[in-house]
């Protein structure tokens, strides 16, 4: 039978072996070592979450950028397009307020006689070499310069050409004059598309002017003669490159 006394003494040494330094120690290294591990994996976790908030701040950070190019472009294209609109229209209000001045200020010549002194000797079989004149006038505000004429006699081979280039002031009226002794050609006898002979039934001679003006526009008009009626226009007054003086040709 065990002493009480030796029981007290067992039972108190075994409360000293169960809370001994080295177990608490234990313990304690053990709950740390928890510890250590819960923080872990929350910071890992809270890691984790801020690489993806990270991660979608980014790629919002990249849309807004990519959508603020995308307006800049669109705004520059959309200020682009405006400017040329503006420029575009500027020109066209420029070309008019110049055609509206060139117009008012355009000659326009005519012819205001028959061949001179007679029209008998250009009449086919009764060709010769005298010499004749058209009177010409400045119908037109502004003042025709270098104007220059050429004659298509049907039945003849040979363009004649007026002696000399002329400047008509407004109303002025002047004679060109032509003669069978100087004779020159053009290409393919056409000028601007348009025969330097006459053509069908209507007329027997055929004029050609062009004429110049102050601001260096060239203009370009024919007509056709006969007995019965006189001066017939063929074409419209149109705006040419080049004078029909700038492009003769002298025969021989």
């Amino acid at each position: 039978m065990i002493d009480p006394i030796s029981a007290i003494s067992i039972a108190s040494s075994g409360i000293t072996v169960t809370t001994s330094p080295d177990y608490l120690l234990d313990v304690l290294t053990a709950s740390y070592v928890l510890l250590t591990l819960a923080l872990a994996i929350i910071a890992f976790r809270s890691l984790r979450q801020t690489q993806a908030s990270l991660d979608l701040t980014r790629q919002q950070i990249e849309l807004n950028k990519q959508q603020s190019q995308e307006a800049s472009i669109a705004s520059e294209r959309h200020s682009q397009a405006t400017i040329e609109a503006v420029n575009k229209q500027i020109a066209v209000s420029e070309q008019q307020a110049r055609e509206a001045l060139h117009n008012e200020h355009k000659p326009i010549i005519i012819p205001v006689t028959g061949p001179d002194p007679t029209t008998q000797h250009l009449l086919p079989g009764n060709l010769g070499k005298q010499p004749f004149s058209i009177g010409i006038r400045n119908k037109g505000a502004g003042v025709a310069m270098n104007a220059f004429s050429i004659v298509g006699v049907k039945g003849f081979p040979d363009i004649l050409c007026s002696s000399t280039t002329k400047i008509l002031i407004q109303g002025d009226e002047r004679p060109a004059t032509f003669d069978f002794g100087t004779k020159f050609i053009y290409p393919e006898n056409m000028f601007e598309g348009v025969p330097v002979f006459p053509q069908g039934v209507f007329g027997f001679l055929r004029l050609m002017v062009t004429y110049g003006d102050i601001f260096n526009n060239k203009y370009f008009v024919v007509y056709d003669y006969s007995e019965e009626f006189g001066w017939r226009q063929v074409n419209e007054i149109k705006r040419v490159q080049k004078r029909l003086d700038e492009l003769v040709i002298k025969k021989g």
